[in-house]
């Protein structure tokens, strides 16, 4: 079966559904995205106390290095890091990385969403976008605005 097929299939039930009703239906998902992506911050939130603050805390003040648990695995403590260039620094950190032999960390970046809000712009004044460079799809959305 294709995946054109299975999506069709999975879709059927919205075919005989006039424009109101499927206006509701997206309504509705859009309120369970919201509440299960919410759901996922508090379980995210919750996981990241467990794995960062609590079970390393304990294992350590128990003088604990390994642990095997019984159905789930072993157990260890991890060193990680959180790192970022300082908001007025990145010039500078830069100029450091190519001072110290480490400028192939360095790499040319376009935000995704400036770049889409800039193609936009530019169909819609009718300049030529380079579609020779880009990956351009155009499609269209519904969206709801809360009244």
């Amino acid at each position: 079966m294709s995946s054109d097929t299975a999506i069709n299939e999975k879709f059927a039930k919205y075919d005989s559904m006039p424009l109101v009703e499927l206006v509701h239906e997206m309504s509705d998902i859009r309120k369970k995205k919201d509440s299960l992506e919410d759901a996922l911050k508090e379980i995210n939130e919750e996981f990241d106390f467990l794995r960062i603050t609590k079970i390393p805390t304990v294992m350590r003040d128990d003088g604990v290095d390994r642990l095997s648990v019984s159905g789930v695995g072993r157990v260890s403590i991890t060193a990680d890091l959180h790192v970022s260039i300082k908001a007025d620094q990145k010039e500078a950190f830069y100029e450091w990385l190519r001072d110290n032999g480490r400028e192939d960390l360095i790499s040319e970046t376009v935000n995704p969403s400036t770049l889409k809000a800039t193609v936009k712009k530019m169909f819609q004044s009718g300049e030529i976008v380079p579609e020779e460079l880009l990956n351009v799809s155009p499609f269209e959305r519904a969206s709801i605005t809360k009244g």
